[in-house]
């Protein structure tokens, strides 16, 4: 009986130990597992961190270089705005004395008759108030500035509108002035230039480019002659008999 119940308790322990094995061997995969697991989810966390950290650093990197891109383009389109606006108030001053000639049958006056330039200078103050027969203006609502024994008006947004004669059979503009012996009426090449004053060289040189597609002053239907105080631009308009 004795040697049974020693066989059965050995054959027990056995049996223990064996299920035992099993157990602690479970509990040592599941506690492996864990450490695995943990370790990935650690890495997948630096991992997240890090990508997140790469996707922010890009994500600056793009919203930098779109707000200079944005920056340029406002620019760009700000510049283009006060182009075609200069370019609609120059063509409004010619038109304006088209529509000035049309309805009275002759030209405006000059601002006086004492020299060249009084000569080849418009008054441009008869395009506000006039006593010529058929005169149905205002054809502009500009304040006036007296100039000579004339007007010349004002233009808000920079300096000063002028109508003048000037040549167009030679170049001048650039360095050479309008009223230079070159630019003087003398021919029947003989336009009517609508003049604006002090305006910014970056306006000044990208009208040339819209009206003539080049940046050259001395030549073309838009002129510019450079000043301390910013660019005289010239826009052809109408041809005229030579007054001097």
């Amino acid at each position: 009986m004795l040697t049974k119940k020693g066989a059965m308790f050995g054959l027990e322990g056995r049996v223990l130990r064996k299920q035992f094995g099993k157990l602690f061997l479970t509990s040592l995969r599941r506690l492996s597992f864990r450490l695995v697991e943990g370790q990935q989810a650690t890495c997948l966390k630096t991992s997240k961190g890090a990508m997140f950290g790469l996707d922010a650093r890009i994500a600056l990197a793009i919203f930098g270089a779109l707000s200079v891109i944005s920056g340029a383009a406002l620019y760009s389109a700000i510049q283009e705005a006060k182009v075609i606006s200069l370019l609609a108030d120059m063509n409004e001053v010619s038109k304006a004395q088209e529509a000035y000639l049309l309805d009275t049958g002759q030209y405006m006056p000059f601002v006086g008759s004492a020299d060249n330039t009084e000569k080849s200078t418009r008054d441009l103050g008869d395009l506000k108030s006039s006593s010529v027969a058929g005169w149905s203006g205002p054809y502009l609502s500009y304040e006036t500035e007296a100039y000579r024994s004339g007007e010349i008006m004002l233009y808000p947004a920079y300096g000063k509108i002028y109508s003048i004669l000037a040549n167009d059979s030679v170049a001048w503009g650039g360095t050479i002035a309008w009223n230079s012996a070159a630019g003087l009426c003398t021919s029947s090449s003989c336009f009517s230039w609508t003049l604006f004053s002090s305006v910014p060289e970056s306006i000044a040189k990208a009208l040339d480019k819209k009206v003539d597609g080049v940046e050259d002053g001395t030549a073309g239907n838009l002129k510019w002659k450079s000043f301390a105080t910013g660019y005289d631009v010239f826009l052809k308009n109408m041809a005229v008999g030579s007054p001097l």
